[in-house]
């Protein structure tokens, strides 16, 4: 059954402002957690993943970084940041988490707390640089 609101929201249209896009700028690091990922098909679990809250300076509320830009080889990638371990229950050491802790000084997930880091576009979403 659908209630008034439901009725209202299908008569929406399409808006004409851009949304906001925040600028690439250091943001400092207010806190973090780890959230298991499912895959939306199936609803399995398909891994953990670190979220980054963090303060943008042109922002009054936080902003969530969950994905990291790095170099791999010789070209810039992006990848998510996957909590994983290795055969000694540590992140493995050529990872995107472990690549991104070495650049900001990082021994442990915690550490990232009050961190200043940057940041950089992957298309049009603001990600962690780590290059």
């Amino acid at each position: 059954m659908e209630t008034e609101n439901q009725k209202d929201l299908d008569q929406i249209g399409i808006g004409t402002k851009e949304s906001e896009t925040l600028k690439p700028k250091t943001v400092k690091v207010t806190g973090h957690r780890i959230e298991p990922v499912t895959k939306k098909d199936t609803g399995k679990e398909i891994g953990n993943k670190v979220i980054l809250i963090c303060k943008h300076p042109d922002r009054e509320d936080p902003i969530e970084l969950s994905k990291v830009k790095y170099l791999k080889g010789d070209k810039v990638t992006t990848s998510g940041l996957w909590i994983n371990q290795d055969t000694d229950g540590l992140i493995p050491k050529q990872s995107a988490l472990a690549l991104t802790m070495n650049k900001y000084g990082c021994q442990n997930v915690s550490d990232f707390d009050g961190k200043d880091v940057e940041t950089d576009l992957d298309s049009q979403y603001l990600v962690v640089k780590a290059y």
